[in-house]
């Protein structure tokens, strides 16, 4: 009988170890395979602001409920209206993947509202920004980008033209991840296309070309560099040395609305040329990229909370707000009569996939403006408004985020 007593009990105790043994195992890898969560996001303000402090709301509060982390503490954000960009690209240190269930905005109580379901995963929080931000760039489609910079470089040995702080900031955003484009290339290539046009007899398709108003960028980056490289100057015997001073002020465009997604101001600093004494001093244009170079990537200390990725971040933020909520496309009527445009946005409105319905601008006799968020594309924008309004009026100008309608003739 007491054999039969230990069989027993050695066969539990083995049934209980492996039960244990997978339940460890089990425990082990559920974060690896990442948790759902469906949570919603709300803010206050216009639609310009509110529906991206909104998704970053959602953002953070999905890696609270499925990783038990609280993004602002974790990003070391310390106002969220300003840095909520910040939040947003944090939060894919965790969020491997999420979709947008609902969103809208109630222009009574001015409130937007997103609806979020997110698979939340422990992620990498610490990594290097560039590293995260290109990961973040890669798993979604690239924004178009075009750096213009106008300089003011002064000093000796410095070559007027040389476009220094162009270089440095399509080097810095190619390795980000952005997509590139450079205007000279640009219209060369359009001058070429100009060129074969006319000779091929179609005058009208050149003088397009010619005149460069197609769209060729999502953002324009606009950078104003003003700086002056000192004379050499010798603090210590046999020791020659030069002061730089620069400031940067950087501006991200929507490029065929106008609008301004994100500003960065470095303010004048001046490099005393004996704090380092490594540097080619003898090379004025390679001592300013270098001085230039350390203020926009942030590893100078006194710009490592401000720099050039943070515009970068408020550029990506922006796009993947534009991706995942809808974009805003911007309507503009020639001579529209006030009762045609009422009636125009009441209907709008009850277009599905038109999240909201903003008028900008009145005028009867030039152009009103009216502003939607929608995940329509601009073409089937176009015909939706074509639809309301029969046939007095027709397209006149179409972008990705711009359309510009006038009576017909």
């Amino acid at each position: 009988m007491s054999l039969k007593i230990n069989k027993i009990r050695r066969i539990f105790k083995v049934k209980g170890f492996i039960f244990s043994s997978i339940l460890s195992v089990v425990c082990f890898f559920s974060p690896l395979f990442g948790e759902e969560v469906t949570v919603t996001g709300m803010a206050e303000g216009n639609p310009d602001t509110a529906r991206e402090l909104a998704l970053a709301n959602a953002l953070r509060e999905a890696v609270r409920q499925g990783a038990g982390v609280d993004i602002l503490s974790e990003s070391k954000v310390q106002n969220f209206q300003m840095e909520y960009d910040r939040v947003i690209t944090s939060s894919f240190g965790y969020v491997e993947e999420y979709k947008v269930l609902a969103n809208s905005y109630n222009p009574k109580k001015k409130e937007y509202t997103v609806k979020i379901k997110a698979k939340v995963t422990k992620g990498a929080p610490q990594m290097d920004q560039v590293l995260a931000l290109r990961m973040l760039v890669r798993r979604m489609q690239s924004p178009r980008v075009m750096v213009e910079c106008t300089e003011e470089i002064t000093g000796e040995g410095i070559v007027p033209g040389s476009s220094l702080s162009s270089a440095v900031l399509e080097e810095m955003a190619q390795k980000t991840g952005f997509e590139i484009f450079k205007k000279t290339m640009i219209k060369e290539r359009d001058e070429k296309d100009a060129a074969r046009a006319e000779l091929l007899g179609d005058s009208f398709d050149a003088k397009v070309k010619k005149a460069g108003i197609t769209s060729t960028s999502d953002f324009k980056i606009l950078a104003n560099v003003k700086g002056q490289v000192g004379p050499m100057k010798e603090p210590f015997p046999d020791v020659k040395v030069r002061d730089v001073a620069i400031g940067v002020d950087l501006q991200a465009v929507w490029t065929d609305t106008g609008e301004i997604a994100a500003t960065v101001s470095l303010p004048t600093t001046y490099h005393k040329g004996e704090s380092q004494m490594n540097l080619p001093f003898d090379m004025p244009q390679q001592l300013f990229r270098h001085y230039l170079l350390a203020m926009l990537t942030g590893s100078e200390p006194a710009f490592k909370q401000n720099n050039a990725y943070n515009l970068f971040r408020r550029i990506i933020a922006k796009w993947i707000t534009e991706l995942d909520l809808g974009a805003k496309i911007q309507l503009e009527f020639k001579q529209i009569d006030k009762n045609t445009l009422d009636k125009l946005i009441a209907e709008l409105e009850k277009t599905p996939n038109i999240s909201y319905v903003w008028r900008r601008e009145f005028d009867q006799r030039l152009f009103s403006v009216l502003e939607i968020e929608t995940r329509l594309n601009s073409q089937q924008v176009e015909e939706a408004v074509l639809k309301q309004l029969g046939n007095k009026y027709t397209i006149d100008v179409a972008t990705k985020r711009r359309l510009r309608f006038i009576p017909k003739k």
